[in-house]
């Protein structure tokens, strides 16, 4: 049974960057201490800690080390050695799993997750080693893991294009993407919202709540998300994205974390996909949450002063991670009331 961790225990967080950076800022609003590991001395999320360990995602002493600091022990990315974690579950206080990891981290043992349980994703190939495969369509290859935000990605329709250790996804026509932001308390599964999402060279551009996508394929993807959620040893906030094509809504993948599209929740939400996840690991009750019509823009560091220089004249809610600004990085995301257009900005 998961335990209950009231505000002034300490929660530790591994990974420092923008996600655990406004974990932590939300934490530290109800009253915990928060510890932090990072291999950066100069994370985006230091300045928010009590504790801060300097080290590298696969020390196994320094996360434990970590863990025996901590009340509770949560991540805010996947990338993390499945195997430590699940070591250390046995003996600490973890709450998302390492099985629900091991399943992420791998884009086939995902998929076939996904199968298992009876929910829609594209038609694909996995090659392991042997790439001498006919094709005859074109494919979407991606590495079975470590790719984010189009990384590890390629368009190939010939066989002599396969690589190792790839899945190969079969090409959609894309209505719309979405994605829905639930969180798993020792009560219940809670919604935090269904996000429409828009990407520019595969890095989220835009996203708005409510989506444009029909009721009945809104009710499918939060069926299948609580499906996923009822069948893995999980606690907090997990995301899940979803393809809707030809009005089919069909799988695309997991993340057991908070999640770029959820930092819209921080002003459509009655509660913030960060409190939920916070609320949640510490064993208290997350509630309902509703939703207000909301538009997010991400920021990347080429776009840094265009968001400054808006923020002057537009009313709106600028977040920015403290992140040295460089071309496609993350740097910041702002959400405006309403379904906001941003003129020649959308253009460019």
């Amino acid at each position: 049974m998961i335990k209950t961790i009231l505000p002034e225990k300490t929660i530790g967080i591994i990974g420092g960057g923008q996600l655990g950076r406004m974990l932590a800022m939300s934490a530290k609003e109800m009253g915990y201490k928060i510890a932090i590991l990072d291999p950066s001395f100069d994370c985006c999320g230091r300045q928010f800690s009590d504790i801060f360990i300097e080290a590298l995602f696969d020390d196994t002493e320094s996360i434990e080390k970590l863990c025996k600091i901590s009340d509770v022990v949560t991540f805010e990315f996947e990338n993390i050695s499945a195997t430590v974690l699940e070591k250390l579950e046995k003996v600490y206080n973890i709450v998302q799993s390492a099985e629900v990891l091991k399943i992420t981290q791998h884009r086939y043992y995902e998929k076939e997750f996904a199968h298992r349980l009876n929910i829609p994703t594209v038609d694909y190939i996995y090659i392991e080693e042997n790439t001498n495969i006919d094709i005859e369509k074109t494919y979407l290859m991606k590495t079975v893991r470590f790719g984010y935000d189009g990384k590890g990605q390629k368009i190939i329709s010939k066989k002599e294009e396969i690589e190792q250790y790839t899945i190969l996804e079969e090409l959609i026509t894309l209505d719309k993407e979405i994605s829905v932001v639930a969180v798993k308390d020792k009560f219940d599964i809670q919604i935090i919202a269904v996000v429409e999402n828009e990407h520019k060279n595969n890095i989220l551009f835009r996203s708005k709540v409510p989506t444009t996508a029909t009721e009945e394929q809104e009710n499918f993807a939060i069926e299948y998300t609580k499906k996923i959620l009822e069948n893995i040893e999980y606690y907090g906030v997990l995301t899940v994205e979803f393809f809707i094509s030809k009005g089919k809504v069909i799988f695309n993948e997991i993340a057991p974390r908070v999640h770029n599209s959820g930092h819209i929740t921080m002003q459509s939400a009655t509660k913030s996909q960060f409190r939920a996840h916070i609320e949640a690991i510490c064993g208290l009750r997350v509630g309902k949450i509703q939703n207000r019509e909301t538009t997010l823009y991400n920021i990347l560091g080429q776009d840094l002063e265009y968001f400054k220089n808006l923020i002057t004249k537009k009313q709106g809610f600028l977040h920015l991670y403290e992140k040295e600004p460089r071309k496609n990085r993350k740097v910041g995301h702002i959400n405006f009331y309403g379904n906001i257009i941003l003129g020649g900005y959308d253009e460019q």
